[in-house]
């Protein structure tokens, strides 16, 4: 009953932190325009991107510490992954500043904020602290949005950039009370020890490094496409592309969640037998038929009820919504058959048909940008449905 209860408050929490952005998504589609939210959209890439660099896996880095060796060093390896984080990001804003490009700075900030966040984030879900990660989670998309709206109300000029700077300063307010309250529990010894710091590091860095080419297979085939559509196409027509990636972007987040909430009790359940390779590819079966009924079913509805949410420069946000449905929706399969494959650490395996996924996903992305828009949602159903069988043969006993 416990992977139930906290189940529930985990995918409860995140489904109210994450549905705070997406009651935003009409107030910025209509305060930023098609043409603005275009923009937001091409430097939401850039951010997605350095979150990868800057974090170098340090929360999957922090969990397996966890599970694996206890909580005797574990401070180590999260102020070493800190350490690394600050090192790169410092890097990446006097790059901006060089530049002159306020919006990059403030990407760059909102990045390094969102990885130290996630690290605050594991730290609960690794002892199960479900109402604690939900409340850093709720807390963090209360004050995002708050600032959001504060900024754009309150000040003139680079509206893109303030929702970057509310990101920042939401994330690292948030981040810092977390960590301060984490550091209060009187069961947990903080002992620096420079040493441990520099092997903290490497342990981060052999953890991360390999799982990089995952990572960046996963950035492009999820948001390479703006980068390449922005600078060939009218920014009004990646704005609506980008909203149907956001609307689509709902399941994506319901499943990130669910994921988020099952995995220690998935480890937990491999450990003790009760979960199988037979169980598991069967419930990969399961679920990706589900994905072609929930597409099926956006499809049906009428479009003027996008038009209702988004505004009326939106038009044929539904035929993006519906693929990118697909294309997201194919993660719940891809879940549940690459956590077998991190339980048994076969992280180069992952990267490998990673970069397999990848390879399809650009041949079918260069043969549709060329169509339009319209097309391109292809490349990201093409990769998922190629990943899927590839991870399916690797589940076994």
């Amino acid at each position: 009953m416990k992977i139930l209860k906290d189940s529930a408050i985990y995918l409860l929490g995140e489904i109210f932190a994450k549905a705070l952005p997406f009651l935003l998504l009409p107030y910025l589609t209509r305060k930023l325009g098609a043409a603005g939210f275009g923009e937001l959209s091409y430097y939401q890439t850039y951010l997605a991107l350095l979150v990868i660099v800057f974090g170098m896996s340090q929360d999957g880095a922090v969990a397996r510490y966890y599970y694996v060796y206890g909580k005797r060093n574990l401070h180590n390896v999260v102020y070493a992954g800190y350490a690394y984080t600050f090192a790169v990001a410092g890097v990446a804003l006097a790059a901006a500043w060089a530049a002159g490009s306020l919006i990059m700075a403030a990407v760059v900030g909102a990045a390094a904020s969102q990885c130290v966040l996630n690290v605050q984030l594991v730290l609960r879900q690794c002892r199960k602290q479900a109402f604690s990660y939900t409340l850093i989670q709720v807390a963090s998309g209360i004050l995002t949005s708050a600032l959001t709206v504060a900024l754009l109300e309150w000040m003139d000029g680079e509206p893109v950039a303030k929702r970057f700077m509310a990101l920042l300063l939401g994330n690292a307010a948030v981040s810092a009370i977390a960590a301060w309250w984490f550091l209060r529990d009187r069961y947990l010894v903080v002992h620096i020890s420079y040493s441990k710091l520099f092997k903290s590091i490497r342990y981060i860095m052999v953890f991360g490094v390999p799982l990089i080419l995952h990572y960046v297979a996963g950035f492009t085939k999820g948001q390479l496409d703006r980068m390449v559509l922005y600078p060939i196409y009218p920014a009004e027509q990646i704005g609506i592309y980008a909203a149907g990636f956001q609307v689509a972007w709902i399941l994506s987040v319901l499943l990130m969640a669910t994921n988020r909430a099952v995995v220690p009790y998935y480890y937990q359940a491999m450990k003790d037998g009760r979960l199988n390779s037979f169980r598991i590819r069967k419930l990969s079966c399961w679920t990706f038929a589900l994905v072609f009924v929930v597409a099926l079913l956006t499809w049906l509805l009428p479009e003027s009820l996008f038009l209702l949410v988004l505004g009326d420069e939106y038009i044929g946000i539904k035929w993006y919504a519906c693929l990118f449905l697909l294309g997201n929706g194919l993660s719940a399969p891809y879940f549940i058959l690459v956590n077998y494959l991190y339980y048994y650490g076969q992280n180069s395996k992952i990267s490998f048909i990673s970069l397999l996924s990848v390879g399809s996903y650009l041949a079918v992305l260069l043969a549709t940008v060329p169509l339009g828009p319209k097309w391109t949602p292809l490349a990201m159903i093409a990769g998922g449905l190629v990943i899927l069988p590839l991870l399916y043969r690797q589940v076994k006993d």
